[in-house]
C-alpha cells in the first residue's frame, strides 16, 4: 500500500512539474502587453508620427528636427481589444473603432505604430 501511495506521489510530482515548465515557457498577458518590437513617437512641434527599432530611442524629429518629442502608448478596449495610440499621460480616452472608454494600457507593436500612420525611421534620421 506505501508503495501504490508512493507511485501516485511520483507521478502527482511529475506532472506538476511538467505543468510548471510548460507554463514557465509562455509569456504571460503582463509580459505580452509590455513588450514591443518598435519605440513610438508624436512630435509637439510639427505633429509627425513616427517609430523605431526597440533598440533606437529617438532625440529629435526626423521632419522638423525638434527634440521636443512624447512617447506613445497603447490604449487597449476592453470590448473590441483594438489598440488605440496616443501620448503618454492622457488619461482614458475612447476607441478610435468603436467609441468605448479605454481601460488597459499597452506598449504597441510596429503594426500598431502602422495603423496609427506613423513611418518607420532609422537611428540617423532620429539623432540617437
Amino acid at each position: 500500500m506505501a508503495t501504490n501511495c508512493c507511485k501516485h506521489g511520483l507521478r502527482l510530482l511529475t506532472i506538476l512539474v511538467l505543468l510548471g515548465f510548460s507554463s514557465a515557457c509562455k509569456k504571460s498577458a503582463i509580459d505580452q502587453a509590455l513588450d514591443s518590437d518598435a519605440n513610438g513617437y508624436l512630435c509637439r512641434g510639427c505633429n509627425a508620427r513616427f517609430y523605431t527599432d526597440r533598440t533606437v530611442f529617438a532625440n529629435s524629429c526626423p521632419n522638423c528636427k525638434s527634440m521636443n518629442l512624447v512617447q506613445v502608448i497603447g490604449f487597449v478596449c476592453p470590448a473590441d481589444g483594438h489598440v488605440t495610440v496616443a501620448p503618454r499621460g492622457v488619461g482614458s480616452l475612447a476607441c478610435e473603432k468603436c467609441g468605448q472608454t479605454t481601460s488597459g494600457l499597452a506598449i504597441p507593436r510596429e503594426a500598431d505604430f502602422k495603423a496609427w500612420g506613423a513611418a518607420k525611421k532609422t537611428r540617423a534620421e532620429v539623432g540617437s
